[in-house]
């Protein structure tokens, strides 16, 4: 069934690239996080999750 679903050559190079582009983004947003000194670490856990505005 699939045999018959032609596919053109820039439709295959759109697919490697998007997925190069995003295993791209997530490499550097991964060596960023890794690279994050201990104290900026310890204060983005403790950050608030909800405003108390609504008392």
């Amino acid at each position: 069934m699939f045999h018959r679903i032609l596919v053109e050559e820039w439709q295959r190079m759109l697919s490697v690239m998007s997925i190069t582009l995003f295993l791209a983004v997530f490499i550097i947003h991964l060596i960023r996080v890794r690279r994050m000194p201990r104290e900026t670490v310890a204060r983005l856990e403790n950050l608030p999750l909800e405003n108390d505005d609504h008392a």
